[in-house]
C-alpha cells in the first residue's frame, strides 16, 4: 500500500476556499460600482470651459448681476473709442474730479544758495519745496508744454512749472572730484536730478532763463552745461542778452537784446529754438509786440510765452483768460511774499480745490466741470476732445 502524504481533507477545503475568495472579490467590485454611482449623482454638473482669466463662467452669476462675462471684463478698446467720441467720461476719471480749466503755478526761482533771502532759496528749502509739491499731487512740466496744452501727467495730479532766472551759480554749478567736474549736489540742477531719481513720476522739467556772456558763472563750462540741460529735457529761455530793462532802451535795442541771446544760445546748441522770454524786472518795452517776434542783424526771434514777475497762478491754457504773452508767476519764497508766495497758494488751492488745474490723465481730452463751460477757449483745442460733467 502506497503511503498518501497529502493532509487528510485538504483538497476539499482548498476548493471551498477558492469559491469564497471569488465571492468576496465580486462583492467588493459591486460595492465600488455602487459608491461610484452615488458620488456621480452628488457631483455638480460640469461648467463651461475656463475663461481667459482661468475661471469657469457661471451662468447663474450672469442672472445675479445682470452682466455677461464680456461686460464684466470691462470695455474693449473699440468701446472706449466710441465712448470718447460721445464725450463720455470713464468713472475712474470722474473719481479724480478733473478740472483742466483750473489754474496752475509757474514758480519763479533766482538763486539756490546761502543765506536764505528774498531772492535766494537754500538747498534744503528747495528740496522741501519739491517734496511738498510732490506730496500734494503736483507734477513738473516744461513751460512750453503747458502753454501749448500738452500736459501729460497722471489723472488727479496738477501741473507745476519751475523757472530759474539769471543763470546764477546756484542754478547749475560744477565742482571737482578726483580732478573731474561733477554737478554740485546742492545746485538746482543737482537737486532736481536727485529728486527725479527718487521720484521719477514727479517728472524732470524746468526752464532756465539765462543772459550772457557768463551764464551759470563758469565760462569754461558754458557749452557743456547748455548742451546737458537740453539733453535732459530742460528748456533754455531768453532773459535778454545782457539782462537789460526793456522799458529803458530803444526799439532797436530791444530787438538787439532778444536776437543776440538767440544767436549766442545757438552758438552753443546749434539749431536750438528759444521759445520764451522772462522779462528782466518784469518790464515791457513801450511797443509790446517787439517781445513777441522780430529780427536784428539777420537773426530772427519768436516767443510763444512772455513771463512776468507776477504774484499769482496762471489760467489754464484752455481758459478764455489765458494770455501766454502776459503769463504771471508765483514767487517760490517765504520772505516778503505778503500772502502771494508758493506756500500761500498751495494752501489757497487746498481750501478752494475748484480753482486748481487737475488733470484727467489723458492729453487727448480737456475735461472740466459743466459749470465752467462758458470759460472754455475753443480756439486753442486743436484736435482735443472736450468733456464736461455735472458736479
Amino acid at each position: 500500500m502506497k503511503k498518501n502524504n497529502a493532509i487528510p481533507g485538504s483538497g476539499k477545503r482548498h476548493k471551498n476556499k477558492g469559491k469564497r475568495g471569488l465571492a468576496i472579490i465580486l462583492s467588493g467590485l459591486l460595492l465600488m460600482l455602487m459608491l461610484g454611482a452615488f458620488s456621480c449623482a452628488q457631483a455638480p454638473a460640469p461648467r463651461d470651459e475656463p475663461s481667459p482669466n482661468g475661471q469657469a463662467e457661471d451662468p447663474e452669476r450672469e442672472e445675479r448681476d445682470g452682466k455677461t462675462p464680456k461686460e464684466r471684463e470691462g470695455p474693449t478698446e473699440e468701446q472706449e473709442k466710441q465712448e470718447a467720441a460721445r464725450g463720455e467720461i470713464p468713472p475712474a476719471v470722474l473719481e479724480q474730479t478733473p478740472n483742466e480749466l483750473g489754474e496752475f503755478m509757474v514758480l519763479m526761482y533766482h538763486e539756490i544758495g546761502h543765506p536764505e533771502s528774498e531772492w535766494v532759496r537754500t538747498p534744503d528749502n528747495f528740496r522741501r519745496d519739491l517734496e511738498t509739491l510732490y506730496e500734494r499731487g503736483y507734477r513738473a512740466v516744461n513751460l512750453i508744454d503747458a502753454v501749448q496744452g500738452n500736459i501729460d501727467i497722471p489723472a488727479g495730479t496738477s501741473p507745476v512749472v519751475l523757472t530759474f532766472d539769471d543763470g546764477n551759480r546756484g542754478n547749475f554749478y560744477f565742482i571737482e572730484e578726483n580732478g573731474e567736474p561733477v554737478i554740485d549736489p546742492d545746485c538746482a540742477v543737482g537737486i532736481l536730478l536727485d529728486f527725479y531719481e527718487e521720484n521719477p513720476d514727479f517728472g524732470l522739467a524746468g526752464t532756465f532763463y539765462i543772459f550772457y556772456p557768463n551764464p551759470f558763472r563758469q565760462p569754461e563750462y558754458v557749452e557743456e552745461k547748455l548742451q546737458f540741460l537740453v539733453e535732459k529735457g530742460f528748456e533754455i529761455g531768453n532773459h535778454t542778452h545782457g539782462h537789460q530793462n526793456l522799458a529803458r532802451i530803444s526799439p532797436e535795442g530791444v530787438r538787439r537784446e532778444l536776437a543776440l541771446h538767440v544767436r549766442e544760445t545757438q552758438k552753443y546748441i546749434p539749431g536750438y529754438e528759444v521759445q520764451s522770454l522772462a522779462l528782466p524786472y518784469g518790464a515791457y518795452p513801450a511797443n509790446r509786440e517787439l517781445v513777441v517776434k522780430g529780427s536784428y542783424d539777420g537773426i530772427d526771434y519768436r516767443n510763444e510765452a512772455v513771463l512776468l514777475v507776477g504774484a499769482n497762478p496762471a489760467p489754464s491754457p484752455f481758459h478764455q483768460e489765458f494770455d501766454p504773452l502776459r503769463l504771471p508767476r508765483v514767487r517760490a519764497s517765504e520772505m516778503k511774499t505778503e500772502g502771494v508766495g508758493m506756500y500761500d497758494w498751495l494752501e489757497r488751492f487746498e481750501e478752494n480745490p475748484r480753482r486748481r488745474y487737475v488733470s484727467d490723465g489723458d492729453p487727448r481730452y480737456v475735461t472740466a466741470p459743466e459749470s465752467l463751460k462758458e470759460s472754455l477757449d475753443e480756439s486753442g483745442l486743436e484736435e482735443k476732445t472736450v468733456r464736461f460733467y455735472k458736479e
